[in-house]
């Protein structure tokens, strides 16, 4: 028989407060009997965190079939009548009990198995007081679903049911060192989701931004090339706010993580110093706990100043573009004002010489028709009954147009001579 005697099965579940959250004492509990069980929440800093436990009401007899799944079952719906509004960090499940039994692995597999929480490997144990313990947890392969990837179980067998009573004295310390293992998984999955997108975003928009019309020297632009560009630059702008906000984030996570697994290695040393001086006979030993903090270390800390290293010189590179397409920008905005410059002086030029030619042909043809009249008067006397030549009017008005024209015409081209010698010369 490899059933536990006296099982209980805990269920720590953790979630991130949400900011409009109410602040609570976090030093104080919030305890709720059950039946066969308890329940206790309270908030530890930024987190929420639920410990619920059921266990057989036997004592002294092991149980004729597991009783997990049941317990699991009774859990899981007192967990959904006392709903935490936020993230789910992680939970973990705590199996306890004890057996005389010699091979206390088979045992502790054969509850494991019952809740078909995956393959059991060969495992070794640690030493918690008088009891056996078990670790069983691997890094999640999918980051985007750490709810069903995150799956954490200690395994705790005691010799008897007076050494198994002292599990009540460790309750808080256990909660507080899941937190921290749970805060730290959480947090560097949100940085292995976050580079990614970052490195992909980053290099589809420098593709983007890379077309010739950023490096054109045309001389006739148009207005809505320049348009383009000032959009080009507030997109940049805005990619590069983004960018540097999500290196600015994974910083600021690498220093979550680190204070996250101090605070799991002293927590840990703590509990290994209390067990140490409530059974002194056997001393504590929680090597296979300690090994998370080498994980941490060796391998999630190495990994975000890696990214970081990679990222940073994208957001220089991001930083030099936006510079190159700014000063293109003030370039091509030179160049159109320039053009513009230059038409409305042309307009105004042409105004002002246009002006004077028809102001002086106007003055010109007042003065002058008078005169044309007798310039073209036929040299033959007329009688004074002798009607004036049908040709006479149509010459004469000829005349007057040729020679206002003509000194129009002249007037014209010296007022142009004197308005571009008003102008400003050139830089």
């Amino acid at each position: 028989m490899n059933n536990l005697i006296y099982p209980h099965l805990f269920l720590f579940t953790y979630y991130l407060k949400n900011s409009s959250a109410s602040q609570e004492d976090s030093d104080t509990p919030k305890n709720s009997e059950l039946p066969n069980g308890f329940s206790s929440r309270c908030t530890l800093g930024d987190t929420d965190s639920l410990l619920l436990v059921y266990s057989v009401s036997e004592k002294d007899q092991p149980p004729p079939e597991s009783p997990f799944p049941e317990l699991q079952n009774k859990l899981n719906a007192e967990k959904q009548k006392s709903p935490i509004s936020g993230e789910l960090l992680g939970k973990t499940w705590m199996i306890v009990g004890y057996s005389p039994a010699k091979n206390l692995e088979d045992v502790a597999k054969s509850a494991y198995k019952s809740l078909n929480f995956g393959e059991w490997r060969d495992r070794e144990s640690g030493q918690f007081g008088d009891a056996k313990i078990w670790e069983i947890w691997q890094t999640p392969q999918n980051w985007q679903n750490l709810e069903t990837e995150n799956n954490h179980v200690l395994i705790i067998i005691y010799p008897n049911l007076t050494a198994m009573e002292n599990i009540a004295n460790f309750s808080e310390d256990w909660r507080q060192l899941f937190c921290y293992k749970h805060k730290i998984v959480w947090t560097y999955g949100k940085m292995r989701q976050l580079k990614p997108s970052l490195a992909e975003k980053f290099a589809r928009e420098v593709q983007a931004i890379a077309p010739s019309k950023a490096n054109s020297s045309e001389l006739n632009l148009l207005e809505s090339e320049l348009t383009e560009l000032i959009q080009a630059l507030d997109k940049n702008y805005q990619i590069l706010q983004e960018y540097a906000q999500g290196i600015a984030y994974l910083e600021v996570q690498m220093e979550a993580l680190k204070t996250n697994t101090y605070n799991y290695k002293k927590r840990l040393l703590n509990i290994e110093k209390k067990a140490t001086k409530i059974t002194s006979a056997n001393p504590t030993n929680l090597d296979i706990l300690k090994t998370f903090n080498d994980l941490v270390r060796y391998k999630y800390q190495a990994q975000v100043k890696q990214d970081l290293a990679s990222l940073n010189p994208g957001l220089r590179l991001r930083e030099k573009q936006i510079d190159t397409i700014r000063g293109i920008v003030e370039i091509r905005q030179a160049q159109l004002d320039d053009i513009i410059e230059k038409r409305d002086r042309q307009f105004q030029e042409t105004v002002e010489t246009w002006g004077v030619g028809l102001g002086t042909s106007a003055i010109a043809a007042t003065i002058i028709s008078p005169a044309i009249t007798e310039i073209t008067k036929p040299i033959v006397i007329k009688k004074p009954d002798q009607i004036t030549p049908y040709w006479l009017p149509v010459l004469n008005l000829s005349f007057t147009i040729l020679l206002t024209f003509l000194i129009g015409w002249y007037a014209k081209r010296r007022a142009k001579k004197w308005v571009r010698s008003r102008r400003p010369p050139q830089k």
